[in-house]
Parts: structure tokens; sequence; C-alpha cells
């Protein structure tokens, strides 16, 4: 009785420092701290509890019952609630929000501290040796490897303490646990002790390291805050990044070079909303590595790579080879054409894309860095494409409602000679192609291209005073009132930031602050998204660009268009409207972050609730969650008989082995062996009683000639018992099957054995 308590309390010592030195580590890189203390006295009544429990098998059920209960109750009073707002809180943490949590600290370190004393417990009993405790240790060592935060080793040092008894008790099994688990504690004290405070650095391992762990929190854990592309840059945003217009003087510094067969829009930012103002991404924040075979259905989707079908390629779907060295340094957005079929980033670039098809990289570009991409290039206007578009549009997409209801909202604001101009430009044109054709000739005919464009007034709308008032801009303006009117119209359009490179007779092409450029692209049925620029062109420019066109004024006279077309000259001057301006227009002053290149938001970071600060993620906690079911895994695997037997050193011992797997599956069954009663008549009595779904009596009688005849066991005795057990494992009912796993998983969880002989 005595040794029994000794053991339980022994127990109970390693499941305590075992949960202590996972929990303070992990709410320690959470900033849940100020939660340690009162965290730790809930887990240690938890532990004492659950200890007590493993007394007995009939105290396991009561209190496992009890327990169920008191759950079910706390979940349907508040529980559910409470519960459903921690795991959010965890999910926008590990999404780089890190203002959620603390809303949420006590419910969440008291939920964490049961999780991982659930876990202390489960690894420190008898059955489960040092293996479930090492893992969980070298697990966090791990990850505060990977988090850099060597300040929480220190309290990681009762895990290790833990472990450290585990594994000594499992190889001196004859070990008193009061000696062990002192040497345990001096052991792993000492060790600390004698480790230098900076460490032992080599440089070239150090370096091979640090690698490494770049790689990893690269392709797994990015989550960090990203410098996102915006013309604003190249000196295009002179009223804020919140309000487009204005007098521009870009720079003509050297970007990137680019190979490229033919001109090529390179895309930096996909924007979706229009507030009356400027542009924005409101697609939400997820991220995906390009490389991830998981993603594969959702990158062919974002970037149209299986549209049109391939029932229609033609010459004009076969995908081009276009590679991109940087200049100079840039945002962390990787530019690129809009249908990538292959992406190759050169170096260390890791790429990521976002639900508005947005390329990016885990750091900020920087000069010398080179990517290869592989893509159709082609543009509205190409030779035989509207045919193309026009057999596309029979074909199944069942993704294009969706796209429709995304990219044709507008704000109410917009009054009705805007609304009338769309239907005045697309009036007796059925194809939506040609319509949004017809949009961009319009806009690049009858307004006037310049960059020194007169200071936008806040209280109007962008696209209405370009229209109706100025009728002159440059690319911002006539991108937006390209992508507002085709969605008029009824098409699905989207406003596009990034550059233009026109190649030389070489397939050369030097791209500079000037080339810096925007446009819409439109989406159509079947085939996906075209690039249409209404910016004009003007003979001996860059195809397009803001510098092809000098401050010379257009043609103001239109051509010919459909008759509904209106002149130039008879559109409706639109003033202000007081009211629209207080309630739909933000305010105009700009903020200093505004004005700031550098300090741009990123949409895919941006936090899902207003007031919530956007900062790295502490990557291991979804490791610490994943470590339980790998721990099972690798249990089940050690602990399967077919593999422990190549390691038994004779005949007599894999026939043991054998017997016993025999044995806990009947258990499992219910099947046990009565006191007194020995191998040959238990065995008899199932066979005569019909109990087992195998016959046993021949087992049953080898069993006794082996271990009371004093015959040493043969190679067709251990076949027999391991054919008896494997039949076992097929035949027994199904939750006697469920509770043989639940027992080799989780061996504290006790059944009556059939008995050994």
């Amino acid at each position: 009785m005595r040794d029994t308590l000794r053991d339980h309390l022994f127990r109970l010592a390693l499941t305590l420092l075992l949960a202590a030195g996972l929990l303070m580590p992990l709410l320690g890189a959470l900033s849940l701290e100020g939660n340690i203390f009162s965290c730790l006295l809930a887990c240690g009544a938890l532990a004492l509890g659950l200890e007590a429990l493993s007394v007995s098998r009939r105290a396991a059920l009561w209190g496992g019952l009890a327990a169920v209960i008191i759950l079910l109750l706390w979940l349907a009073n508040s529980g559910a609630a409470v519960l459903r707002d921690v795991l959010r809180a965890f999910s926008l943490q590990l999404a780089g929000v890190s203002g959620a949590l603390p809303l949420v600290a006590v419910p969440a370190a008291r939920l964490l501290g049961a999780l991982i004393t659930l876990l202390a417990f489960c690894s420190t009993r008898r059955s489960a040796g040092a293996l479930g405790a090492s893992l969980l240790t070298i697990g966090a060592l791990l990850m505060l490897w990977l988090a850099d935060r060597p300040d929480l080793m220190l309290p990681l040092l009762p895990a290790g303490i833990a472990a450290l008894a585990l594994y000594l008790l499992d190889r001196h099994a004859e070990a008193s646990p009061a000696r062990v688990l002192p040497w345990a504690a001096a052991l792993v004290l000492l060790a600390y002790a004698c480790t230098p405070p900076s460490g032992l650095v080599n440089p070239t391992l150090k370096a091979m390291a640090d690698e490494f762990r770049q790689n990893v929190m690269d392709r797994l854990f990015f989550t960090e805050p990203r410098d996102v592309f915006s013309l604003s840059s190249e000196g295009f945003y002179p009223q804020g990044l919140s309000q487009l217009g204005g007098p521009v003087s870009p720079s003509d510094h050297a970007v990137m070079q680019v190979s490229t067969p033919r001109t090529v829009y390179l895309r930096g930012v996909i924007l979706n909303e229009y507030d009356g103002r400027s542009w924005r991404n409101t697609l939400g924040g997820r991220r995906y590595l390009w490389d991830a075979s998981s993603m594969a259905s959702r990158r062919a989707a974002l970037f149209d790579q299986q549209l049109p079908s391939t029932g229609l390629s033609s010459t004009l779907t076969d995908p081009l080879s276009v590679s991109i060295r940087m200049l100079t340094d840039s945002a962390s957005t990787l530019f690129a054409p809009q249908r990538v079929r292959e992406l190759r980033a050169g170096g260390d670039l890791v790429p990521y894309f976002s639900n508005s098809s947005e390329l990016f990289i885990t750091r900020n570009l920087t000069a010398g860095d080179t990517w290869s991409i592989s893509a159709p290039l082609f543009q509205a206007g190409d030779a035989g494409l509207s045919i193309l578009i026009e057999a596309a549009s029979t074909a199944g997409d069942p993704q294009y409602e969706s796209i429709r209801e995304t990219y044709t909202t507008l704000p109410s604001h917009l009054e009705e000679p805007v609304w009338q101009l769309a239907t005045d430009v697309t009036e007796g044109i059925a194809s939506p192609y040609e319509k949004a054709f017809a949009l961009q000739n319009y806009l690049s005919r009858n307004y006037r291209y310049t960059l020194d464009a007169a200071v936008q007034p806040a209280s109007i709308d962008f696209v209405t005073h370009f229209l109706f008032n100025t009728r002159e801009g440059y690319c911002t303006y006539f991108a937006s009132a390209m992508t507002v009117l085709c969605r008029m119209a009824g098409l699905p359009a989207r406003y596009v930031e990034g550059y233009l490179a026109t190649p030389n007779a070489q397939g050369e092409a030097l791209v500079t602050g000037l080339d810096a450029h925007a446009w819409t692209e439109v989406y159509f049925q079947g085939f996906g998204w075209l690039t249409f620029d209404a910016t004009p062109r003007r003979a001996g420019g860059n195809d397009g660009s803001d510098t092809a066109a000098d401050d010379s004024p257009a043609d103001p006279t239109p051509s010919p268009q459909p008759s509904a077309t209106p002149p130039a000259d008879t559109q409706p001057t639109v003033t202000p409207s007081p009211d629209a301006a207080a309630v739909e227009t933000p305010s105009p002053v700009p903020s200093p972050a505004e004005n700031d290149p550098e300090s741009s938001p990123d949409p895919d970071t941006a936090p899902p609730e207003e007031g919530l600060p956007v900062s790295g993620s502490f990557p291991w906690l979804l490791l610490l969650l994943l470590l339980p079911p790998l721990v099972l895994i690798l249990r089940w695997r050690l602990t399967d008989p077919s593999r422990k037997e190549k390691k038994l050193p004779d005949e007599e011992a894999r026939f043991d082995l054998w017997m016993e797997e025999v044995f806990a599956r009947l258990a499992a069954a219910g099947i046990t062996r009565g006191e007194g009663e020995t191998p040959m008549s238990f065995t008899r009595r199932l066979d005569q009683e019909g109990r087992s779904p195998v016959p046993l009596s021949t087992l049953g009688e080898c069993i006794s000639l082996l271990h009371y005849g004093h015959v040493s066991a043969q190679a067709t005795d251990t076949s027999l018992a391991r054919d008896t057990a494997l039949a076992l494992r097929t035949r027994l009912p199904r939750a006697a099957r469920l509770k043989y796993a639940l027992h080799r998983l989780l061996p504290f969880l006790r059944f009556s054995a059939a008995g050994k002989a």
C-alpha cells in the first residue's frame, strides 16, 4: 500500500513538473504571463484530481463520467461562447493579430493549462515510459528556438527534469523514485548552470541553423506584416493614400530589368473596393504558400490556370517566359502577369499568394533578387481574342457568380449621370468583351492625359469629377473610371497597380519609375481575367504607360461610337453634393502615415476587427497542438508487436510477446481468466462456450507445455501465437478493437487483463 501511494505521489510530481515546464514558456510567449500563478494552481488541482482517479478503475470510470457531465453543463451554460472566443483569438494570433488574445486572457490561460496538464498526465504514466515527456520537451525546445526566444529557456527546466527522471527510471526500473527525481533535477540544473549565457557559437553552424530556421518560418509560419507595393512609392498619391489624384512627378530611377517577348503588364497590387476617393483590398488576410500542393486548386482558380478549357486552347493561351531582376529595393510584392502558370523564385525567395491573386515573398525585395514566370501574355485588342472569349462563354464556369458578386459592387453615392454614361457607351452591344472594349476606347479617345492634374477635392467622387469636370488625368484616373464604368455595365472588374514593361528588339526592358502604371482587369465567363488599359496611347510612346503621352491635349472630338454615345462636349458638369459628401466621403486630411509609402497597410494582414494591432504571431502554439497526435502515432508504431518482435533476442521472448497480445485482445473484449484457472482450462472453456471468435485450445496446450513442461519454444509455437493474435484483431467486435487501441495509445486507461501464464 505504501509503495502504491509513493508511486502515485511520484507520478503526480512528474505531472506537475512537466505541465509547469511546458505551460510557463507558452504563457510567456503569448504575453499571458500575468496569469501564470493562478493557472499553475488550477493545473495542480487538476493533476491531483487525475492522479486520484487513476487509483482504481472504478474511480476512473465514475470520475470520468462526472467530468463529462460537468463539461457538458459548462458548455450549455456559457462555456460554448467562451470556447468559441478563445479559439477565435488563437486563430487571430496565428494569423498575426496579437490584440485579440489579451481580451480573453483568463479563459485562454485556463484552457491551455487544462490541455497541457492532460498531456503531461498521459505522458508520465508508468506504461508510457519516457517517450511522451521527452518528445514534448524536445518539441518545446525546438519551438523556442524557432521563435528565437532563449529568454524562455529557464521556465522550461521543470519539463526537462521530468523527462530525465522518466528516462532514468525507464533505464533503471529497480531504482527508487525518491532518489531518481533529485538526481534528475541536479543534472538538469547543473547543465543549465554550465551553459554560457551567450552560448558557444560556431559561425558556420550558426549560419546553417539560422538558414534552416528561416526556411521553416517562411514556409510554415509566415504571418508577419509585410510592406505592400503601391504607386505611392513612385509619387502617385500626392494627397495621401486615401485620396487618388493630384499633380505627380514620377522619377526615372531604374526599378527592374525584364526579359519578355512582348509588352507585359506586371501586376503589383490588385484592389477590389472603391469608396469614392480610393481603392482598397477587402478580400481578407489569407495567404497561401505558392508551392503547397494542398493549395493547387485555389491557386489554379485565382490565376485562371485552367481557363479557358483545354478544348479552346490556341496560340494566344500558350505560356511565354518572363524573367525579372530587381535593380533597387522594393516592397515584398512579386511583380508578375495575371495568368501565372509556373513561378520559379531565385535565391531565398519564398513566394506566397493571396485571395486577390497578389504574389509576394516573406521579406522586402532587394536589388539583385530574381524570379521567372511562365504565363500567357495577352491583353484586350489582340487579334482573335474576341472569338476565343465568345467561345469560352458557352463553357461552364462555377466561380463566375461569386466573382460577379464581388467585383460589381459600387458605392451608393454615385450619381445618375455616371450610370447613364456607362449605359450610353455600351448601348446596342451584346458581347461583354465588346462592351469593355467600347468603354476603353471611349475613355482613351475623349479624355486628356496629363501628369499635372488638379488637386482632387475631397467632397466629390473621384471618378465623377474626372468624367464630367476635369476630363484629364493620368493612369489612376483612367483605370478607376474604366473599372467603375465596367461594373456599371455589369462586367466584373478590378483595379490594378504595377509596372508596364515594353521590350526592345532584343526582348529586354529597363523598367523605371516612369513605367509605374494602373489599369483594369475584366472577368469574362469561361475565360477569366483580361487586361484593359484605357490610358491614352501616343505615337512613339511606351505603349500605354504614363509616359506614353505628353501634356499636349488629346483630340477633343470623340471617335465614331455607337449612335447612342454622347459627344464629349455635351456631358453635364457634376457639382458636389453636400449631403453625399458628409456621408459618403472620408476625412480629406490624410494622416502622416498616408504620405509614407513604407507605412502603407497590408491588406493581407489587416485585422478582422477594428482596433486590434497587427504583429507577428508565436508559431509554436500550432506545433504544440500538433504534438499529441504525433506522439500517439509514434506510440502506436513503437508498441506494434510485429515491430517489437524483431528486437527480441530469442524464440521464447517472441512467443511470450504474442501470447500477451492474445490475452490483451481478449481482455479488451471482456474475456478474462478466472482466479486459479490455468491457461489450458481457460482456453478450453472459451472454446466450449463459444466466447472466442477463434479456437484457443491448441494455444492453451502450447502455453502449458512451454511454461510448465520446461520445453523450449520453437518457431512454430511463436507462429501459432502470432496467427491467433492477428485473427483476433480482425474478428473481435468493433467495440473491443476500439478499447484495445485506446489501451495501446493511452495505457493509463486500464482494463482487466486476461492474465499471463
